[in-house]
């Protein structure tokens, strides 16, 4: 994705282009202690995550890039195309809800 459609998407760049995703203010990752799932906690709710959206929001940190974060997630699930696709998807609809900016 390029600077311009993450601008329209409202992903925030650096000087350099590169989007640099963070847990918004307020949010959390936690494991369940009740049945060992991930969830992202944020005001008054709470996201139950599957283990690709887990790996992702946990590599969220504001100083990896996202080509950086695909990249990292290349190892570990393969299919990095299909996966760089399916990242930025999912973090626009994550910046969209506000738990990732």
């Amino acid at each position: 994705m390029d600077a311009a459609a993450m601008e329209r998407r409202g992903m925030n760049s650096d000087a350099g282009g590169a989007w640099r995703p963070r847990l918004a203010a307020g949010v959390r990752i936690r494991v369940d202690p009740a049945d060992g799932r991930e969830r992202l906690l944020f005001p008054e709710a709470a996201l139950e995550l599957n283990e690709t959206a887990a790996a992702i929001i946990r590599l969220c940190d504001g100083r990896r890039a996202l080509a950086e974060i695909v990249r990292e997630l290349a190892g570990q699930f393969g299919d990095a195309t299909a996966l760089a696709r399916e990242t930025e998807e999912f973090l626009a609809a994550m910046r969209e809800r506000r738990l990732v900016e």
